[in-house]
Protein backbone atom coordinates (compact mmCIF):
# COMPACT_ATOMS: atom_id res chain seq x y z
CA UNK A 1 0.00 0.00 0.00
CA UNK A 2 2.79 2.37 1.13
CA UNK A 3 4.22 1.53 -2.45
CA UNK A 4 1.24 2.78 -4.42
CA UNK A 5 1.18 5.90 -2.32
CA UNK A 6 4.03 6.56 -3.16
CA UNK A 7 3.45 6.09 -7.14
CA UNK A 8 0.54 8.37 -6.92
CA UNK A 9 2.45 10.63 -5.21
CA UNK A 10 4.93 11.08 -7.60
CA UNK A 11 3.09 11.20 -10.33
CA UNK A 12 0.77 13.80 -8.80
CA UNK A 13 4.06 16.06 -7.62
CA UNK A 14 5.16 15.71 -11.71
CA UNK A 15 1.82 16.59 -12.82
CA UNK A 16 1.83 20.15 -10.57
CA UNK A 17 5.65 20.93 -11.91
CA UNK A 18 4.45 20.34 -15.72
CA UNK A 19 1.15 22.36 -14.60
CA UNK A 20 3.31 24.98 -13.43
CA UNK A 21 5.48 24.63 -16.64
CA UNK A 22 2.35 24.76 -18.69
CA UNK A 23 1.60 27.96 -17.33
CA UNK A 24 4.50 29.96 -17.11
CA UNK A 25 4.57 29.30 -20.89
CA UNK A 26 1.24 30.16 -21.53
CA UNK A 27 1.59 33.45 -19.97
CA UNK A 28 4.88 34.12 -21.66
CA UNK A 29 3.41 33.33 -24.77
CA UNK A 30 -0.18 33.97 -25.12
CA UNK A 31 -0.84 36.68 -22.29
CA UNK A 32 2.03 38.54 -22.71
CA UNK A 33 1.12 42.32 -22.96
CA UNK A 34 5.06 43.14 -23.86
CA UNK A 35 5.13 43.80 -27.48
CA UNK A 36 8.77 43.27 -27.64
CA UNK A 37 9.36 40.20 -25.91
CA UNK A 38 9.80 36.72 -27.51
CA UNK A 39 10.36 33.37 -26.58
CA UNK A 40 13.99 32.61 -28.42
CA UNK A 41 16.36 29.04 -28.33
CA UNK A 42 19.69 29.10 -27.18
CA UNK A 43 21.03 27.43 -30.44
CA UNK A 44 24.67 27.06 -29.31
CA UNK A 45 27.13 28.26 -26.93
CA UNK A 46 30.72 28.88 -27.03
CA UNK A 47 32.63 30.06 -23.66
CA UNK A 48 30.29 33.15 -22.44
CA UNK A 49 28.80 33.79 -25.90
CA UNK A 50 25.24 31.97 -26.85
CA UNK A 51 23.34 32.18 -30.08
CA UNK A 52 19.73 32.84 -29.48
CA UNK A 53 17.49 32.41 -32.24
CA UNK A 54 13.96 33.36 -32.61
CA UNK A 55 13.41 30.94 -35.69
CA UNK A 56 14.05 33.96 -38.34
CA UNK A 57 17.24 35.94 -36.89
CA UNK A 58 20.24 34.48 -35.30
CA UNK A 59 22.01 37.25 -32.49
CA UNK A 60 25.22 36.29 -30.79
CA UNK A 61 24.17 37.37 -27.02
CA UNK A 62 26.47 37.49 -23.75
CA UNK A 63 24.32 36.48 -21.10
CA UNK A 64 25.69 38.18 -18.19
CA UNK A 65 27.12 36.14 -15.14
CA UNK A 66 24.30 37.95 -12.84
CA UNK A 67 21.32 36.16 -14.72
CA UNK A 68 19.08 33.95 -13.69
CA UNK A 69 19.16 31.41 -16.58
CA UNK A 70 20.68 27.84 -17.47
CA UNK A 71 23.03 28.87 -20.28
CA UNK A 72 22.99 25.97 -22.06
CA UNK A 73 22.03 24.69 -26.06
CA UNK A 74 18.25 24.05 -26.05
CA UNK A 75 17.27 26.18 -23.17
CA UNK A 76 14.27 28.76 -23.96
CA UNK A 77 14.28 31.89 -22.68
CA UNK A 78 11.78 34.84 -22.79
CA UNK A 79 13.87 38.58 -23.43
CA UNK A 80 12.04 41.30 -23.84
CA UNK A 81 13.26 44.03 -25.92
CA UNK A 82 14.03 41.01 -28.92
CA UNK A 83 12.95 43.37 -31.87
CA UNK A 84 15.15 45.72 -30.49
CA UNK A 85 17.89 43.98 -30.08
CA UNK A 86 17.41 42.62 -33.69
CA UNK A 87 17.54 46.14 -35.11
CA UNK A 88 21.00 47.35 -32.90
CA UNK A 89 22.50 43.74 -33.88
CA UNK A 90 25.46 44.00 -36.35
CA UNK A 91 27.28 40.85 -37.44
CA UNK A 92 30.45 39.55 -35.25
CA UNK A 93 29.04 42.24 -32.35
CA UNK A 94 27.64 40.56 -29.36
CA UNK A 95 24.84 42.33 -27.58
CA UNK A 96 24.42 41.96 -23.46
CA UNK A 97 21.28 40.60 -21.87
CA UNK A 98 21.18 40.68 -18.58
CA UNK A 99 18.35 39.89 -15.49
CA UNK A 100 16.29 43.31 -16.69
CA UNK A 101 15.76 41.99 -19.88
CA UNK A 102 15.59 37.58 -19.68
CA UNK A 103 11.65 37.51 -18.08
CA UNK A 104 12.08 33.46 -18.05
CA UNK A 105 13.98 30.35 -18.75
CA UNK A 106 12.39 26.85 -20.36
CA UNK A 107 13.83 23.94 -20.19
CA UNK A 108 14.09 21.97 -23.66
CA UNK A 109 11.54 19.30 -23.27
CA UNK A 110 8.55 22.48 -22.55
CA UNK A 111 7.13 22.37 -25.81
CA UNK A 112 6.32 18.88 -25.87
CA UNK A 113 4.87 19.34 -22.18
CA UNK A 114 2.45 22.14 -23.35
CA UNK A 115 1.68 19.95 -26.48
CA UNK A 116 1.03 16.80 -24.89
CA UNK A 117 -1.46 18.78 -22.08
CA UNK A 118 -3.08 20.31 -24.58
CA UNK A 119 -4.07 17.10 -26.46
CA UNK A 120 -1.66 17.33 -29.38
CA UNK A 121 1.60 15.27 -29.94
CA UNK A 122 2.36 12.02 -29.27
CA UNK A 123 0.95 10.33 -25.69
CA UNK A 124 2.29 7.44 -24.74
CA UNK A 125 -0.87 4.80 -23.45
CA UNK A 126 -1.43 4.87 -20.14
CA UNK A 127 -1.45 1.87 -17.71
CA UNK A 128 -5.07 0.92 -18.35
CA UNK A 129 -5.33 1.32 -21.84
CA UNK A 130 -1.85 -1.13 -22.09
CA UNK A 131 -3.78 -3.83 -20.05
CA UNK A 132 -6.81 -3.47 -22.33
CA UNK A 133 -4.95 -3.27 -25.68
CA UNK A 134 -6.71 0.37 -26.50
CA UNK A 135 -4.77 3.28 -27.75
CA UNK A 136 -5.97 6.83 -26.35
CA UNK A 137 -7.46 6.69 -22.73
Amino acid sequence: MAGLLAFWWRQDARERKEAELFKRWANATVWNSDPSAKIVVISRTVEDVATLSDGVVEIEAVLTSDSPVVAEAGWYLLITGWTDAQDRAKPGESIAFGPAEILDSFPPHTPEVVDRLRGRGDRPPRLASRLLGLRGL
